[in-house]
Formats: C-alpha cells, sequence, structure tokens
C-alpha cells in the first residue's frame, strides 16, 4: 500500500473532485495528481469506477443533455455547502 493509500485527507480531497476530473474540468497538475492517487488507491479507484457508470447511465438515459451553466453552477455550490456541513457535523 502506498503513502496515499492510506492519507485520509488526501482521499476525501480526491473523492471531492471526482465528478470535475471525469469531465476533465481540472488543471492538468490536478488531474496527475488524481490520476496517480487512484492507482495507489483502490478504495478511491472503486469509488471512481462507480461515479463514472452512474455518469455514463445517466448520459445515456437523458441523451446527453446538458444542465445549464447558471444551473449547473448552483447545483455545484450547493453540493460544497452540503460538504461543508457534512464535515462540520
Amino acid at each position: 500500500m502506498s503513502e496515499h493509500a492510506g492519507d485520509l485527507d488526501n482521499c476525501e480531497h480526491v473523492l471531492e473532485q471526482v465528478f470535475q476530473f471525469i469531465d476533465n474540468e481540472l488543471d492538468t497538475a490536478s488531474s496527475d495528481a488524481i490520476r496517480k492517487h487512484l492507482v495507489a488507491c483502490e478504495p478511491c479507484l472503486e469509488r471512481f469506477d462507480v461515479e463514472q457508470a452512474v455518469k455514463s447511465l445517466v448520459a445515456k438515459c437523458c441523451g446527453g443533455d446538458r444542465a445549464p451553466s447558471q444551473l449547473r453552477s448552483r447545483v455545484l455550490a450547493q453540493l460544497t455547502i452540503a460538504r461543508e456541513q457534512a464535515h462540520l457535523a
């Protein structure tokens, strides 16, 4: 097991950014760091695989429709708030 695999903070960081990673919305350095972590951390890789499968299924079922950018921004902001509140609880 690598040093990354046991690092809970690093795992949380990776999982918080997994959708941005899947959507290629991260800069190269961040994407490389996440890719490196996923190679070394089986639990995160499994979670990534599940998230990627769900995203593919939704895209297939919804015909690839993309949410308007304002809606996407509001949803991402609400998810950030929910994550912060979950960490405080």
